[in-house]
């Protein structure tokens, strides 16, 4: 049993060894953004974000810089597609601005 399994590995190995040798782009080294990973990554970005933005006892200034980093999110989504892009905004993006703009939520005074 064994010896199957250990032969089984060596044709397998030597199988996708020799399939990646056909192949013409080979010799590149191709890099590609993980896009399932970037979308979890995503995922709980915005979630953070959005619990950031809707808890009440925060600062307005904390939650307008959350609601200022979801709508750039958006949009880098909507223009690109890509959710790795979308995550860096989410994590990367500082708003120029926290005076108010249209569509702005309005915080009550506590």
């Amino acid at each position: 049993m064994a010896r199957a399994f250990f032969f089984f590995i060596i044709v397998f190995s030597a199988l996708s060894y020799a399939d990646t040798g056909d192949s013409p782009q080979s010799d590149k080294v191709i890099t590609h953004k993980n896009e399932n990973i970037c979308k979890s990554t995503f995922s709980q970005e915005m979630i953070s974000q959005q619990m950031t933005f809707s808890n009440q006892t925060n600062a307005q200034d904390v939650r307008r810089i959350a609601e200022r980093k979801i709508a750039a999110a958006r949009k880098k989504f909507a223009d690109t597609g890509s959710y790795c892009d979308a995550a860096q905004v989410l994590m990367n993006f500082e708003p120029k601005s926290l005076s108010g703009q249209d569509g702005d939520a309005q915080f009550k005074e506590q």
